[in-house]
C-alpha cells in the first residue's frame, strides 16, 4: 500500500475526520493516497503530470503543459495503461486546463475541493505514478499572488519539493479532494488553486464534448 508510512498523519483527528464525511456510507470507504497515485496521470511523453477528477471522464492538469496547437493528448496510468483526451477548456491566466478523456478512466476519480484551504493546512503530494519517490507531507504556508499566476489572488505557497515535470500533479487535503495543481515546482513550490472547478467540470459534462469549449472559466 503507497500510503502505509502515513497512518500516523491520517490517525487520530484526521482519521476520524475521514471514517465520519457525511458522504461515506458503510458500503464505500474514503479515497486514500493509492487513490491519489492511481488517478494520478503522466502527460506523455512525460513533460507534465494530471489528475482524474470528479465524473472520471475528466482529467485537471496545468494549462503551461498544454501547447496552443495541443488539441488531443495522449495519457498514461499507474501500471502502463495508456488513454487519450482533448483539451475542452484552458484558462493560461488561472493555469488551468481541462482534459476530457475518450472513455471514462479504469480509477477511482477524486473529487474537487469546493473552497480554498487555509494557511497552515496539511496537504499531500503524492508526486507522478511514473516516479517512485514517496508522498510528501506538504503545509500551505500562506495564500497571494506569484508573478507567473496574474490571474490567481490567491495562489497556494506550500512547502513541497517540486521536481521539473511534476507540473500539473494534484495536491490534496486531508479527505483526498483535490485543492491544487503544482504550478511551480522546485522554482516556487506555488500550486494553483482548483476551487470552482468541480461546477466547471459538471458543466463540461453536461454540455459533452462538442459543446464543451463554450463552458464559463472557474469562479476567479
Amino acid at each position: 500500500m503507497r500510503d502505509a508510512g502515513w497512518r500516523t498523519w491520517l490517525g487520530a483527528g484526521v482519521g476520524a475526520l475521514l471514517l465520519t464525511a457525511c458522504h461515506t456510507s458503510e458500503e464505500e470507504t474514503p479515497p486514500d493516497l493509492d487513490d491519489v497515485a492511481a488517478a494520478t496521470v503522466t502527460l506523455e511523453p512525460g513533460h507534465c503530470a494530471g489528475v482524474v477528477v470528479e465524473d472520471g471522464r475528466h482529467i485537471l492538469t496545468a494549462a503551461h503543459c498544454l501547447r496552443n496547437e495541443d488539441t488531443r493528448v495522449p495519457l498514461s496510468f499507474l501500471g502502463g495503461r495508456r488513454m487519450d483526451g482533448s483539451a475542452v477548456h484552458v484558462d493560461r491566466g488561472r493555469d488551468i486546463a481541462v482534459l476530457r478523456l475518450d472513455a471514462p478512466a479504469p480509477v477511482r476519480p477524486l473529487d474537487v475541493a469546493q473552497a480554498l484551504p487555509a494557511p497552515g493546512e496539511q496537504l499531500v503530494f503524492a508526486g507522478r505514478n511514473d516516479r517512485p519517490d514517496e508522498p510528501q507531507q506538504a503545509v500551505l504556508e500562506r495564500l497571494g499572488r506569484c508573478p507567473s499566476l496574474p490571474e490567481v489572488p490567491a495562489a497556494l505557497f506550500t512547502t513541497i519539493r517540486g521536481r521539473p515535470g511534476d507540473s500539473g500533479a494534484p495536491l490534496v487535503d486531508a479527505r483526498m479532494q483535490v485543492v491544487g495543481l503544482v504550478h511551480g515546482g522546485a522554482a516556487c513550490r506555488v500550486a494553483a488553486p482548483t476551487a470552482g472547478l468541480a461546477e466547471v467540470v459538471a458543466q463540461l459534462s453536461r454540455r459533452g464534448p462538442a459543446l464543451a469549449r463554450q463552458a464559463p472559466p472557474p469562479p476567479r
